[in-house]
């Protein structure tokens, strides 16, 4: 049987770590300013609005598909514990996150501090988001 409160704590809990870290990370990238050498046209101007969407766009990613399945797997393959929160987190990283970002950095020239940030900042979140899970 599904606890849901269980699951609602969950998502709540590894909501509000994703939402602190992206505002960390967020006031990082602009102090390290990894911006400067793209051109105007590509970067998207940081305002409310589209931290909101980015928030929302990885809370449905990052924080409520995990929870989902988890919590109806978690029968079937029970495994628990901060090891294999980092296990689960490291697996999906690298069949989700890298191929991307390998593959737009080859068609695309961005700045390798900026491609390195990001890729970062994805397994910060993800990796924080899956262990508490």
């Amino acid at each position: 049987m599904i606890s849901f409160s269980l699951l609602l704590y969950c998502a709540v809990a590894a909501g509000g770590y994703l939402l602190a870290v992206s505002a960390i990370l967020e006031l990082v990238e602009r102090r390290l300013k990894l911006t400067t050498g793209l051109p105007e046209g590509i970067v998207e101007p940081f305002g409310f609005a589209a931290m909101l969407t980015n928030f929302v766009l990885e809370a449905m990613f990052f924080v409520v598909v995990p929870t989902l399945v988890y919590s109806f797997f978690f029968y079937l393959i029970p495994f628990t514990g901060v090891r294999a929160g980092m296990a689960a987190a490291v697996f999906a990283f690298a069949l989700g996150v890298i191929p991307a970002v390998l593959g737009l950095t080859l068609r695309v020239k961005l700045p390798a501090a900026y491609v390195l940030f990001v890729t970062f900042s994805l397994l910060v979140k993800v990796s924080g988001c899956l262990i508490i899970i």
